[in-house]
Formats: C-alpha cells, structure tokens, sequence
C-alpha cells in the first residue's frame, strides 16, 4: 500500500514537473493568433479585443443523465487552468480514486466557443491504478468572458484503454480572478 501510493504521488508529481517545465506539446495546432492571446498572456486579443479561454476558471460541473438531461448527483467543483498555446490543467478536490486531469484546448467556431480534451487517472481505494477517463467538453463564453457553460462527454477507460462506461455533463464556470 505504501509503495503504491509513493507511486502515485511520484506520477503525479512527474507529471506536473513536466507540465509547469514547459514541455507543452501544442498538439491543438493553433498559434498565439488564433488563440486569442496576447503577448502578456492576459487572455486579451490585441488585434479583436475579445476575451480568450487563457486564464483561471472555477468551475461547477453537474453529472447528468444523457438521455435526459436530468441531474445524476450533486454538483462537483474544479478548477481549470487554460494556458496560453492549448495545455490545460484540472485540478480536483482531495481524491484517492481520481487524479487531477490534464489536457489540450482550442478556439473553435466564433471568438467564443472553443472545445477541450483532458485524460485522469482512476485509482481503487487502495490506491491501485485501475484505468483513466477522458473527458471532450465544448465551451462557450458569455458577452463579458468572464463566465461560461460547457457540455461534456466522458468515457471511463480500463487499464487497457478499452471503453467500460460513458457519462454525460454539463458546467457553469466563472474566471478567476474577475476583475
């Protein structure tokens, strides 16, 4: 059990080591233009003036049935950090059987709407690892930029990778901090 856990916290800090080293991989395919970012990474378009997805983002997500729509459990809170060239880093409350996610965004249609994709590891209450969930949302910014709503799909991965369950959610987020 404790070799296990010293495992886990050693992956996970590995993998923030690589994620705040900068090793970013823009597998988004976008420049700083058409992410919307200025030089100053403020989350501002110094040439359309629109807010970007750049920035902290707290968020509340709703788990919900998919076929209608209605609530599955109570609401669950994260935050969402969209870093400037696509990586995305997710970080959960306290949790022995889910890692923090991390992930790629990017702008999609309209200076509003963009989409993500971000992968966490499971783990049993022992704290063995028994697969990952990856999670594809679309996100789309109110007039101001500073809140938006997002709906998600999840697929929960075994081991191997195959799929063995799906779920559906949707998200309310506000920037943080809102000037």
């Amino acid at each position: 059990m404790k070799t296990t856990f010293l495992k886990s916290i050693g992956g996970t800090a590995l993998a923030l080591l690589v994620l705040v080293g900068g090793m970013q991989m823009s597998l988004s395919g976008q420049d700083d233009k058409g992410s919307g970012q200025d030089d100053k990474g403020s989350g501002q378009d110094d040439i359309r003036h629109k807010p970007s997805l750049v920035g902290v983002w707290v968020t509340q997500v709703t788990r919900r049935n998919c076929e209608t729509g209605e609530p599955i459990a109570a609401p669950g809170n994260s935050q969402n950090t969209f870093a400037k060239g696509g990586t995305l880093l997710e970080t959960i409350g306290p949790s022995i059987i889910r890692s923090p996610g991390n992930g790629i965004w990017k702008r999609e249609h309209g200076w509003n709407e963009y989409s993500f994709v971000l992968r966490f590891m499971r783990y049993d209450a022992a704290g063995v690892f028994v697969g990952s969930g990856v999670v594809r949302a679309a996100i789309k910014l109110d007039e101001t930029g500073d809140h938006s709503t997002s709906t998600a799909t999840n697929d929960v991965l075994d081991v191997n990778g195959n799929v063995i369950g799906s779920g559906c959610a949707t998200s309310v987020s506000t920037r943080f901090p809102k000037e």
